[in-house]
C-alpha cells in the first residue's frame, strides 16, 4: 500500500491518466483498510468479553459493513464544502474586511478542476475584501497541472490573494508551482511581510519542509502599528511569539480528516489541530482545509472555507 503511492507518483509524470486511475483505486483501497483493521481490532477487544463476537466470520462481516458504510457517508460528507465564520474586532482595523482563508486543497490525481471550480465559485460568492491561501494548494507536477487550478483564476478579491508553500509543493516541485500560482493570480509570500491598503501587514512564511527561518524573524518585518495577519502552513505557534501578529491562519492537519486520524491529531498537535484559539489576545485560526489528502473521505471532520470578518473596535 505504502510503495504503492511510490510507483503512482513515478507513472505520473509518464501516463497521467493511467496514474489517476491507480491512485483512485489505491485511495480508496487505503481507506477501507484502515477502517478494516480498526474495526476489527475493536470487535476482536469486545469478543474478549461478549463470546458470541469471536466468530470470525461474524467479526469479518460487521467490520465490512461498518468500514464500507463510513466509506460512503465520507465520501459524500468530503465533498460539502462548509463555510466558518469568525469575526475579530481590533482598534487596529480602520475599515471593516472580509478576509476568506482556505488551505490543504490538493489539487491533482484526486481533486480535479470541477472541485477546484466549485470551492472558487464558493470563495466567490462570500465577496471577500482579502483572500490567503495557507498552503498544499497544489498536490502534482504534472504538466498540465495548470487546468486544474486554472479556476482559481475566477477569485478577485479587493486587495488581492495571497498564498505561502506547504509541504506537498515542496515534495512537488518549489518553483513549479510558485508559478502555477502566480499564473492563476497569487502573490506567493516567500518569508516575507507586505502591507496591504494601509492598515493591514500580511507575513508569509514558507512550510519548515522549505526554510528554517523562525516566526519571528518574518514578524519583525512588519509594521507594529498596523493589524498584522500571519499565514503559515503548520499549526506550530510558540506562545512567546503571539505577540508578534494579530492573527494567525493555518492549516495542514486537515483536522485528523478521517477517523482514527481525527483523534491522532488532536493528541500530536495537544488539541490545536482545528478550530479558534486566542494566545495572550493574539487569535489563532487552524482550518480543516477545503480538500483531502489520499483517501477522499472525511469522517468527523469537514471540509472548509474559513471567512474572517475584521471590524473595527470602537
Amino acid at each position: 500500500m505504502v510503495f504503492s503511492l511510490f510507483i503512482i507518483r513515478k507513472i505520473e509524470e509518464l501516463k497521467p491518466t493511467l496514474a489517476n486511475f491507480l491512485a483512485h483505486i489505491s485511495f480508496y483501497w487505503m481507506g477501507f483498510l484502515i477502517l478494516f483493521v480498526v474495526f476489527s481490532v475493536a470487535l476482536l477487544l469486545f469478543g474478549i468479553v461478549y463470546k458470541p463476537f469471536l466468530d470470525r466470520q461474524i467479526n469479518f462481516t460487521i467490520a465490512c459493513i461498518i468500514s464500507l458504510s463510513l466509506i460512503g457517508f465520507g465520501y459524500i460528507n468530503a465533498q460539502k464544502l462548509h463555510i466558518r465564520t469568525i469575526t475579530i474586532k481590533s482598534k487596529k482595523i480602520q475599515k471593516n474586511t472580509r478576509v476568506v482563508f482556505f488551505s490543504d486543497l490538493h489539487a491533482g490525481l484526486m481533486i480535479n478542476d470541477r472541485y477546484v471550480d466549485k470551492a472558487s465559485k464558493t470563495i466567490n460568492d462570500l465577496k471577500p475584501d482579502l483572500v490567503i491561501a495557507g498552503g498544499d494548494i497544489i498536490d502534482s507536477s504534472i504538466d498540465g497541472m495548470e487546468k486544474s487550478i486554472e479556476p482559481l483564476k475566477k477569485i478577485k478579491p479587493i486587495y488581492g490573494k495571497y498564498a505561502v508553500l506547504g509541504n506537498h509543493e515542496f515534495y512537488r516541485g518549489i518553483n513549479k508551482c510558485q508559478t502555477h500560482l502566480e499564473n492563476v493570480g497569487f502573490i506567493v509570500l516567500r518569508n516575507n511581510c507586505v502591507k496591504i491598503n494601509g492598515f493591514l501587514n500580511i507575513a508569509g512564511i514558507d512550510d519548515t519542509t522549505i526554510t528554517n527561518k523562525k516566526d519571528r524573524e518574518i514578524l519583525s518585518k512588519c509594521d507594529k502599528n498596523t493589524f498584522i495577519i500571519f499565514a503559515k502552513h503548520r499549526p506550530l505557534i510558540e506562545n512567546n511569539d503571539s505577540y508578534l501578529f494579530d492573527l494567525t491562519v493555518c492549516g495542514h492537519t486537515h483536522a485528523g480528516q478521517m477517523f482514527p486520524f481525527t483523534l491522532l491529531t488532536k493528541a500530536y498537535y495537544r488539541n490545536r489541530d482545528f478550530g479558534y484559539f486566542n494566545i495572550n489576545g493574539s487569535h489563532l485560526i487552524i482550518s480543516s482545509g477545503a480538500g483531502t489528502w489520499g483517501p477522499p473521505f472525511r469522517i468527523f471532520s469537514s471540509s472548509e472555507i474559513v471567512l474572517v470578518n475584521l471590524e473595527k473596535l470602537n
